[in-house]
Order: C-alpha cells, then structure tokens, then sequence
C-alpha cells in the first residue's frame, strides 16, 4: 500500500481517539457544508477506526461506509453540495 499523496511506502497503522473517552471511542466523520443546526445522522461511522499515517508527509487516512456517507450528504447537506457531488 502506497500513500495517496506522496505514494511513500513508510506508512504505520494507528488509531484516533477523541478527548472525551480514551479507551475505546468509535470515531466519526462529519462532512463539511452540512445545512445548518442539523444535528442528528450526520456522521457515518469510520469503518474500525483503523487509520494509516504516512511518515514521510505525515497524510493520514481511513475509509467509511460509502453507503453511510451518502444516506448522510442526502439526508443534512446542502443542495450544492449535493449537486457538486452528483448525489440527489
């Protein structure tokens, strides 16, 4: 596996806490340009909070539910972004 922004082969595994619980937290991605006070099912889930981190540029990277993703930019973000992504 090749970094997607330098293609450096010196990547390590690891995984993101967040400061409220250091022991197991599940980690989130929340898309920008969301409509707004939207509050509720806007993240999807980060597939097992598994991340790699490039040591030579220091990217870091994971992969969601593509799925999930999609459910979430319908469902709470904004009808050009939505455009720009061909999602309706």
């Amino acid at each position: 596996m090749k970094c997607p922004k330098c293609d450096s082969e010196k990547l390590i595994k690891g995984k993101v806490f967040n400061q409220v619980d250091y022991i197991s937290p599940e980690a989130f991605f929340r898309p920008k340009e969301l409509k707004p006070f939207s509050l509720f099912g806007i993240h999807a889930r980060i597939n097992k909070n598994d991340f790699l981190a490039c040591t030579q540029c220091g990217h870091l990277w994971a992969d969601v539910d593509p799925q999930k993703l999609v459910r979430v930019i319908k469902e709470n973000c904004q009808s050009n972004t939505k455009k720009r992504l061909g999602i309706d």
